[in-house]
């Protein structure tokens, strides 16, 4: 989290509730974002004007660029090849390329951008305008606005649900929440929630929509599938930001007003539900009474015990098959069960294309079996995020590489990495060097004659003439 009063970066362990040593120095530090393998956190510097990149692991500051004007809102791609930066001050977005940490484009938007977020295909970027009233739709293969959504209220939060079904925008002049269908780009209801209504969050599987009301020190708790508000929680003063965890058992709230950060725990919960045949998955288990747990049984087996709190279990899968009853034992008794399936390993067979420019961004497609649970796919150590198209296929956009040459392709699904030995190689483009002769007679419109191509990575096709 980004504490813009002290110049510092907050990095918090969420399994021990542990406050790190802050990342510092930064000038008016806004909007905060991390890589897809949590190894590198942005942020925006509202007050210098750039874009800062550290390092996790070491806690160090390692560049900054300069964006636009005022920069608050940061969205990270899926693939975390690009930064998406909202200007709040010179109303566009800047678009960072991460592999060589320098800006690709700029792109006008509308007035006052604040909030950012990307669909989970990585397809589309959506910037709420709190100037004007309106969202921008981006398409990011043209980084043109392709559509502008109009009706909000000084929008501040937006975020984009994992179904790519709907995106949710904070509406703080108005304390309601718009929910837009991406399909017809429309706003199709608006939710009444707390006051001055500022971040958005929503759970990994779409169902439950969290809003940070900064006026009224509140989170309002929305049940995605009616668009109800199910419960409205206290927290600090003036929440703002607002996450929810990967495994969508916690929920945190940064109160700008109180300087300290909520934690919202969804109780009665299991994550992940799934998890390889070899054993050896961290599943976290959320409830109450949960103290003083003397066994956690998966079916007949047992599971180690990593960490025990009153409201949460942490505890290592036993290897196993088929679907295993979870249940937890404390001195007060058996609590109910939980299903949790275990998952053969997939079998990614083929792969097309098997070569690609060294820039990446092009669109592989990955074939084979039992690949539905598909989380990550790793270009040797470059990590893309897939998009399943069915158990048998799927597609994702090529990392940049630092250079050409060939590299191993894994797949990890819920049954672990994927078997088969798949790999891709990076290509330079072609560099052209000079021609030997720059004229010649003109005997056909349709040949070149006399000429040779000199340079690298060359090679004349047989239809050059067409």
């Amino acid at each position: 989290m980004t504490n813009s009063g002290s110049g510092t970066t907050t990095v918090v362990d969420i399994g021990q509730l542990v406050v790190s040593t802050a990342l510092a120095p930064y000038n008016a530090p806004a909007g905060v974002g991390v890589s897809p393998d949590s190894s590198l956190i942005y942020v925006a510097e509202n007050g210098a004007n750039a874009l800062s990149t550290a390092e996790q692991q070491t806690l160090t500051v390692l560049s900054k660029i300069e964006v636009g004007s005022a920069p608050f809102g940061i969205a990270v791609s899926p693939a975390g090849i690009r930064v998406y930066v909202a200007d709040q001050g010179s109303d566009s977005l800047t678009v960072v390329d991460t592999f060589n940490n320098s800006i690709l484009t700029t792109i006008p938007v509308g007035a006052g951008p604040t909030g950012v977020a990307v669909s989970p295909t990585g397809g589309q970027v959506y910037v709420t305008n709190h100037g004007d009233n309106t969202l921008s739709v981006i398409d990011t293969a043209t980084f043109t606005v392709v559509a502008t959504i109009p009706g909000l209220s000084a929008p501040v939060g937006v975020a984009a649900s994992t179904d790519t079904l709907h995106l949710y925008a904070a509406n703080s002049g108005a304390n309601t929440l718009s929910v837009i269908d991406t399909a017809s780009q429309t706003i199709t209801t608006t939710i009444p929630v707390g006051t001055t209504p500022w971040g958005v969050a929503i759970t990994p599987d779409s169902s439950e929509v969290y809003v940070s009301n900064n006026g009224s020190d509140t989170v309002s708790i929305i049940d995605a599938t009616t668009d109800t508000v199910t419960d409205t929680i206290a927290v600090g003063h003036k929440p703002a930001g607002i996450a929810v965890t990967p495994n969508g058992l916690a929920v945190f709230v940064a109160n700008s007003g109180s300087n300290s950060v909520s934690v919202i725990q969804a109780l009665y919960k299991m994550a992940p539900t799934l998890g390889p045949q070899s054993g050896g998955t961290k599943v976290t288990i959320t409830g109450t009474s949960l103290s003083g747990v003397t066994a956690v049984q998966f079916g007949t087996s047992s599971a180690a015990v990593i960490a025990n709190t009153p409201n949460k279990v942490v505890a290592s899968s036993p290897p196993g098959s088929g679907i295993a009853q979870v249940t937890v034992t404390t001195a007060g008794g058996t609590s109910n069960p939980k299903p949790f399936q275990y998952y053969p390993s997939g079998n990614a067979s083929s792969l097309s294309p098997a070569a690609g420019p060294t820039a990446g961004r092009n669109i592989v497609t990955i074939n084979g079996a039992l690949l539905a649970t598909a989380t990550q796919v790793l270009f040797g150590t470059l990590l893309a995020v897939p998009q399943v198209v069915s158990d048998q296929q799927l597609t994702v956009d090529v990392p940049p590489a630092a250079s050409p040459g060939t590299v191993p392709v894994s797949v990890t699904t819920a049954g672990g990495l994927t078997t088969g030995r798949l790999s891709y190689t990076y290509v330079d483009p072609p560099q052209f060097g000079g021609l030997s002769a720059t004229s010649g007679p003109l005997a056909s419109p349709f040949r070149l004659s006399g000429v040779r191509i000199l340079g690298e990575n060359t090679k004349v096709p047989s239809d050059l003439g067409r």
